[in-house]
């Protein structure tokens, strides 16, 4: 019986979501052959078997989310029967306890006038957010009551944790009192917390805070079998931003509560996340904004493809700014091809898939790769290839709106360009005024690594070649 756990796949972020299964239990797999496809930060990786078995268990469905270091596929066996315990380095737990509680709740934290269930890894409360169910209406068959993958599934099947399960009345929602369901009650995350402590039912406390909320003091009242002081006491700030219900002044229904809870930020966005914090950690960012006159472009002209020969031949004129910069070391290497990171927006974040030797492609070869690149994006088929060894970045913002920006630069690379939205300006020339066509540019680059003088002959480079009819 062998068991394996998802490894790192090389991009640094702790967990993966399964994409599709490629197996299934009971098959047989050589070693290398692929198992699964895993969506990382911003690819979708495939994972292949380490080896030449019989598949006897898969570890979650399409959509759960996989801590690294997790259990993903056993061997071996028939599917029934678990691992072996192993024990852990302090003795004191087995590698299948610890596997049995990776993915169940372990706590409690409180949003709003809601209970929401914390695990150790996400899985459980991404699990829910895609089944859209409720962990407060779950009751969980884990270990001390702990919910686990099963619950919610169980829970989404039967709609026992759904939005639907847990609304109230609204005249009881706004009254603060409703028997069938105790989250009804009007009262903050802490006094929710406190009424857990003390044992106390908040059905049997005297709401007297503002618009019928129950407060510390009537919780502690309740606890000693008192009644509520008299004297109100607003309610409790909460970490969340929720519309209380007031009652309509024309008589009509109250306004029903709505509550924001908070969203995890995970794949794409995480990864940007984490990117957008490397680089204001490492890098020393300086940008120089200009305008071009593009006038001169026939109609038609690919602006993208432009931009990426202008990139091209800018760096071969200022090797400096095409180049990668450690830091740690002080190493600069500058770079004879030119591989040109396109960051293209998406709803599920930003990503940039990198066009590769673009100094070796015609302008009808760029646009083609792009369109390719574009076209993974939208099949969630970008693999890890496809984003690495960027020499420098493209920020094509003007296509959306914008003039001018501060684009990050991503260590290690030392520069990236923002090319910002056109316009039209009368403009002064030796033959009168004519009306120009005009392109910003704003070029950040890492002073570390080059120097002013070296990004500004970069840019008038790209001015140059972007000045071009053809």
């Amino acid at each position: 019986m062998k068991q394996f756990n998802l490894p790192d796949l090389g991009e640094g972020l702790p967990d993966a979501e399964i994409v599709r299964w490629l197996v299934k239990e009971g098959d047989t797999v050589t070693v290398d052959q692929p198992m699964v496809e895993m969506e990382t930060a911003k690819a979708v990786v495939e994972v292949p078997s380490p080896f030449a078995a019989k598949i006897s268990k898969l570890y979650g469905q399409a959509g759960d989310v996989i801590n690294t270091g997790d259990p993903l596929v056993e061997f071996g066996g028939s599917g029934s029967k678990k691992a072996a315990p192993k024990k852990s380095s302090d003795n004191k737990e087995s590698g299948e306890e610890k596997r049995a509680d990776s993915g169940t709740v372990v706590g409690a934290v409180e949003v709003g006038n809601n209970v929401v269930a914390e695990t150790t890894n996400s899985v459980v409360k991404a699990l829910a957010r895609k089944l859209k169910v409720d962990l407060t209406q779950v009751t969980g068959t884990g270990k001390d009551g702990a919910i686990t993958q099963k619950d919610v599934r169980e829970a989404a099947k039967n709609g026992t944790g759904s939005a639907k399960a847990e609304a109230a009345p609204v005249a009881q929602q706004e009254s603060g009192f409703d028997t069938s369901n105790p989250l009804a009650y009007k009262a903050s995350p802490a006094v929710r917390a406190l009424a857990r402590k003390l044992g106390v039912d908040l059905g049997n406390c005297q709401a007297s805070g503002r618009k019928g909320s129950i407060t510390r003091n009537d919780v502690e009242s309740a606890s000693k079998g008192g009644s509520a002081p008299a004297a109100s006491q607003p309610a409790q700030s909460s970490t969340s931003s929720t519309t209380s219900s007031t009652p309509s002044s024309t008589g009509g229904l109250p306004t029903l509560n709505v509550e924001v809870k908070p969203e995890t930020v995970r794949g794409v966005r995480r990864a940007m996340a984490m990117g957008m914090s490397h680089s204001h950690s490492t890098v020393v960012p300086t940008t120089l904004v200009e305008d071009v006159d593009i006038s001169a472009w026939p109609k038609g002209t690919d602006s993208l493809a432009r931009y990426v020969r202008a990139l091209v031949t800018a760096a071969k004129a200022v090797p400096a700014v095409n180049a990668w910069f450690d830091g740690d070391k002080f190493e600069r290497l500058l770079h004879p091809n030119v591989n040109v990171g396109i960051a293209v927006d998406s709803g599920d974040g930003l990503y940039v898939p990198v066009v590769h030797n673009a100094d070796r492609m015609s302008m009808t070869d760029v646009r083609g790769r792009v369109q390719e690149l574009r076209q993974k994006i939208e099949t969630k088929s970008l693999k890890q290839d496809d984003q690495q060894n960027a020499t420098i970045t493209l920020s094509n913002f003007g296509s959306i709106a914008g003039r001018y920006g501060t684009p990050v630069v991503s260590p290690p690379q030392v520069a990236i360009l923002g090319t910002g939205r056109f316009r039209n300006e009368l403009k002064l020339t030796d033959k009168g005024i004519t009306n120009a066509k005009m392109l910003p540019l704003s070029l950040t680059f890492d002073h570390r690594a080059c120097t002013g003088g070296e990004a500004a002959r970069f840019l008038a480079a790209v001015m140059e070649d972007l000045q071009k009819a053809q």
